[in-house]
Parts: C-alpha cells; structure tokens; sequence
C-alpha cells in the first residue's frame, strides 16, 4: 500500500554550512510540512542529507531547489514523485521514471540506527564489489523509531548512453536486501525522479 502522505519529495546535500542548510529550510518549508535530517548510503560510504515532504501541488519547488542547489553547490538533490497529479506543470529539468523501493524497520533508537546503517553501508559494498550494482539509498530514522529507506533503480550501465535510466539487476538485489533487513513494511513502485 503506498503512503499518500509522501507523495513528492526532495532530498538534498546537507554538508554545508548551518546557516545554508537554515536557509534552504527556511525556504522549502513553505511548500512541504516535514523536514527530516538523514544519509544517503552508497558502495562508497556516506553523506549527510535532507528530506522535504512537499505538500503543494505545482508548485515551482523544482525550480527553487535548483536555484539553491547552484548557488550553495548543494549536490545530491533530487526531487521525487510517485503520484503523476502532484507534477509542475513547467520545469527545466529532465524527469525520468525509475522504479523505487521503500521499507521501514521499526523499533529503533539512534544506537541501532547506527550500527545497522554501518552493517548496511558494508553490505552495499559487498554488492558493488561481487556483483558490480550500485545501490544508493536514503535513510533516516523517524521520530516514532522507525528506520525510512528509500532506494531509486537511477544508475546507468557503464558503456549505456540512453536516456533511459536503471539496470537490470538492481530490482533481483534489493529483493536480496529486502530479504537480509526483514523490514516491517515494504513498498515497490515506479515514480518520477529528476536530478537537480
């Protein structure tokens, strides 16, 4: 079942200085109501993101976060969609279709939260360097203690100059991943995606 609460969001570099991030928060947070602090965890380790809930629809949220990207060099930031009436009807930027896995492992508190992003770091790695696919994933840990992850099916094979984003493998190994968590909840679907 999908959760309509999420139906857009933003996530986006939260490596810069305070009074930045403050700033981009400031600003987005007149188009969504969540702001949560988390990670996106690769083969190659971590970094420091945010997400954005965004609530308004058409909203020129796209736009603005492009604008913020640029100015302060806020790279990752992405902007996802999983329900096609929430699109701007104008933007720049490319939007791509890519199919997203979700799962939430409830019960945790900041000291598992910990060591289990670092287990899952290592298995990432472990994919990478056995099976050469990149899984990248957004993480954060809610409030209620439950662990958010969220993973885009968004990289090109190596020698792939198309337009079409997404290997083949990656949907049999986040079955794997998804086996090895034992998450609570698990949600599989295609959304709109675009990198700012």
């Amino acid at each position: 079942m999908v959760n309509e609460a999420l139906q857009m969001y933003a996530l986006i570099d939260a490596s810069a200085a305070p009074e930045v991030l403050e700033t981009v928060k400031r600003v987005v947070s007149t188009y969504g109501r969540r702001i949560r602090n988390g990670f996106v965890v690769t083969p190659h380790g971590e970094d420091k993101v945010i997400f954005f809930e965004i609530k308004k629809k058409e909203c020129p949220i796209v736009e603005i976060l492009s604008m913020l990207a640029e100015k302060y060099s806020l790279y990752p930031a992405y902007v996802v969609q999983e329900n096609k009436d929430h699109l701007p009807k104008r933007s720049r930027n490319e939007w791509y279709m890519v199919d997203e896995v979700k799962f939430e492992l409830p019960n945790m508190d900041v000291e598992k939260f910990n060591v289990w992003k670092a287990a899952y770091a290592q298995m990432l790695k472990t994919i990478y360097r056995d099976n050469s696919v990149f899984i990248k994933s957004f993480v954060y840990l809610g409030k209620s203690g439950t662990v958010h992850v969220m993973s885009f099916n968004s990289e090109r094979a190596p020698k792939y100059r198309g337009m079409m984003l997404g290997v083949p493998e990656w949907n049999d190994t986040m079955d794997g991943i998804i086996k090895w968590a034992e998450p609570e909840r698990v949600t599989k679907m295609s959304v709109r995606y675009t990198n700012l």
